[in-house]
């Protein structure tokens, strides 16, 4: 009897022991898990600055006056720069100048704290100042040009995102986007796949393909389909890049509609999607920023709360190819509606 007593005893204290270093390898998870969120937080925000532009008076590291409004620049913002690459195998160098165009260029933003999420398209045509690169990567000044040109100077793909970025940040008066994401076109084509496809109602009569559709026509895009739709533009009339965008637009809506509800029915598919899409993507977002997008904005419906914020301007017929100024008023709200808050 004692000697089962002693021996209960011992299994007692094993148990004891197994559950303290389970316990305290939760934890360490736990604690991991919020260590990289937090760091990820500090990246997002590393680099804040105010804009610069004569019309803004900076009054201090958080507020600014523009048009005799104050308004609190909002720590809650991440942002990334998201870039469609107008060609295969990103991975390829085909020497500075040649390494395919950006033809789809959006910021994204989401407010961690009011989990609101907000989509800046970017004109392709938009024009803007590109730094220029010489074929052995030496920088070579800059340019006026179409911002979707940034893309094709550069070696590898994070220097040809980075100088998109450089371009947009120029654009939008030095606002903080923290990181990139560019993807080839291939890659939305699988995921689109991956899917089941995407819902949609055609905004316009248009031909894809061998196939022609028509406005208020459902369709369900997948594959070939899919990049037909974002990416067909005639080669007649200043607005049929506008129209394109507008198409560019519903699909992305309806694309992170379908990726979303595919997630949230099936957690794993989140490493699956990732794990396919990885060949197909060049990104500067750290292990820690995507823990701490996870921690914020797991439960966000993106695709049906998606606030698009349009920047104005003018279209003209350019010696070579249409462009698109910007209006500097609309640019400058548009940034000040995304980035920061009015002070109270």
């Amino acid at each position: 009897m004692e000697h089962t007593t002693e021996k209960n005893k011992k299994i007692k204290k094993i148990l004891i022991i197994i559950i303290s270093i389970l316990l305290a390898i939760i934890v360490a998870l736990v604690s991991a898990f919020y260590i990289l969120s937090h760091i990820g937080k500090k990246q997002f925000h590393k680099e804040d600055t105010h804009i610069s532009n004569e019309a803004v008076k900076i009054e201090d590291d958080t507020t600014i006056t523009y048009q005799g409004k104050e308004y609190v620049l909002n720590k809650n913002i991440v942002s990334t720069l998201v870039i469609g690459v107008d060609r295969e195998n990103i991975n390829q160098n085909l020497g500075a100048g040649n390494n395919g165009q950006a033809d789809v260029i959006f910021v994204a933003t989401v407010d961690t704290k009011t989990k609101k999420a907000c989509i800046i398209p970017i004109s392709r045509e938009t024009l803007v100042d590109v730094n220029l690169y010489t074929a052995d990567g030496k920088f070579a000044g800059t340019e006026k040009q179409q911002i979707c040109l940034a893309y094709a100077y550069g070696t590898t793909p994070q220097k040809c995102s980075e100088n998109v970025l450089t371009s947009t940040k120029r654009l939008l008066y030095g606002i903080n986007i923290s990181r990139y994401v560019a993807i080839e076109l291939d890659g939305i084509e699988k995921l689109t796949n991956m899917v089941g496809g995407v819902p949609i109602t055609c905004l316009e009569d248009i031909k894809l393909g061998n196939a022609q559709y028509t406005k208020g026509q459902n369709i369900n895009l997948k594959g070939k389909l899919a990049i037909n739709y974002i990416q067909h533009r005639e080669w007649n009339g200043l607005n049929a890049n506008d129209r394109r965008m507008q198409r560019q637009k519903q699909f992305l809506s309806a694309l992170i509609n379908q990726t979303g509800n595919a997630v949230m029915a099936d957690f794993t598919k989140l490493g699956t999607f990732y794990t396919a899409l990885s060949p197909y993507f060049s990104t500067s977002v750290s292990l820690a920023q995507i823990t701490y997008l996870a921690k914020e904005c797991l439960t966000i419906n993106f695709g049906d709360s998606l606030n698009y914020k349009s920047i104005e301007g003018t279209l003209q017929q350019g010696e070579k190819w249409v462009e698109f100024i910007p209006n500097e008023d609309s640019v400058l709200q548009t940034v000040i509606d995304t980035f920061y808050i009015p002070k109270v």
